[in-house]
């Protein structure tokens, strides 16, 4: 199971307020203060659930987001945000594919439910790919021994085609040699 949060946040004191609410839960959080090291860290880490701030100097969230997205498209994206602008919230979902929005002032609990949620939906859509793969080679197995099969019993059927052809060539002998043994009785008989 991946239970690792990365955090971006342009204000440390937000950053250590969130490394503080989840010192005792069951998740390895890595907070960053600017996006691009979290960017460059994020291939290392490898994370279920990527949490960003929306309004930072150097690189929005919406367009952090929208990178996460294309470089690790399985990985949960979860926005948080101090602004209610409906037009920029339409960009964040379109461009970053946003699982859940939080809003600034945030509850702990809430914040909490949300990355369970992210963590929980990564590793559910993890291990539904993985049972893919597993159903796609079974599935492959499957098609390959059904040929074999198939092969097997088209060669057994073609034994059984030829031990009939001898059969019956082997009756039709069997037949003439009877014939002639009766016809040679009944010429000894009359004779």
């Amino acid at each position: 199971m991946n239970n690792k949060v990365v955090f971006v946040d342009d204000e440390k004191p937000i950053l250590d307020s969130i490394s503080r609410a989840f010192r005792n839960e069951p998740y390895k959080i890595y907070a960053f203060d600017d996006p691009t090291t979290a960017l460059e860290e994020i291939h290392v880490i490898k994370p279920a659930v990527v949490i960003s701030d929306r309004m930072m100097p150097d690189m929005d969230g919406s367009e952090f987001l929208e990178k996460v997205r294309i470089r690790w498209p399985s990985v949960v994206r979860i926005m948080l945000t101090g602004h209610s602008d409906i037009d920029a919230t339409i960009t964040v979902i379109n461009k970053g594919h946003i699982f859940r929005f939080i809003n600034k002032p945030w509850s702990k609990a809430e914040l909490k439910m949300s990355v369970k949620n992210g963590v929980d939906h990564f590793n559910l859509a993890m291990e539904n790919k993985q049972m893919s793969q597993v159903i796609k080679q079974k599935n492959e197995a499957l098609l390959a021994l059904n040929s074999e099969m198939e092969n097997r019993l088209r060669s057994c059927l073609t034994d059984v085609e030829e031990t009939a052809r001898q059969y019956k060539e082997l009756n039709c002998r069997l037949q003439e040699t009877l014939t002639a043994i009766i016809t040679d009785i009944e010429q000894a008989k009359g004779s």
